[in-house]
């Protein structure tokens, strides 16, 4: 892809995360800041980096977008009045449930923790395993149960984000993918997973 068509759809992202503060400060941080802070981290890398390669300045677009708008969601719960209520027969109480058996402020704070780990690139293949759960359960409820035009734009993108991310660092999760296990545990006499991947024979 050449230099001429980066520069346009950076411009393009950038503007529509501006955009975002025509809707509301709150869905500026949320999905606005980190649309830019994404493009913004993709250059700063490519300047430093002269191997940087279109796929890293794409995942590095996602990986800080995902990133700030998770932390966002987490500090929104925690710091401010602005947590969205979902008024709704089915998904409200659903919520409400979530809250009082204490599962709500854990999914936030994992959502911060994840937030902080693609924000700073550390454990990046742990963190987005960590979030496909919730990000499933953020698309099956927007899309499929309160079904509001908002939600059927954020739900998918939740879970599509969350999906390419984890196909882009797909090399990492590439030794999971074995048909026939043994044990391999952290101390291992046959030399950990590399022993046990290699050895012959399937047993049921």
């Amino acid at each position: 892809m050449g230099k001429g068509i980066k520069l346009v759809l950076a411009a393009i992202v950038c503007a529509g995360g501006a955009a975002f503060l025509l809707l509301s400060f709150d869905s500026f941080l949320f999905f606005g800041l980190p649309m830019i802070a994404g493009v913004a981290v993709a250059f700063w890398n490519s300047a430093r980096r002269a191997d940087w390669r279109t796929v890293d300045q794409v995942t590095d677009v996602l990986r800080i977008y995902f990133g700030g708008h998770l932390l966002w969601s987490c500090i929104r719960y925690w710091s401010t009045d602005m947590q969205p209520v979902i008024h709704h027969p089915l998904g409200g109480p659903f919520v409400a449930s979530l809250v009082a058996i204490g599962a709500f402020p854990f999914i936030k704070t994992l959502e911060g923790v994840v937030g902080i780990a693609l924000l700073g690139n550390r454990f990046v293949p742990l963190a987005l395993v960590l979030e496909v759960p919730t990000s499933m359960t953020i698309f099956y409820l927007n899309t499929f149960v309160t079904a509001r035009p908002s939600g059927l734009a954020t739900g998918p993108t939740e879970l599509g984000v969350n999906v390419v991310l984890l196909l882009l660092y797909f090399g990492y999760y590439r030794p999971f993918l074995v048909a026939s296990a043994r044990a391999a545990p952290p101390l291992n006499g046959t030399g950990g997973f590399q022993g046990a991947q290699g050895a012959p024979g399937a047993a049921l």
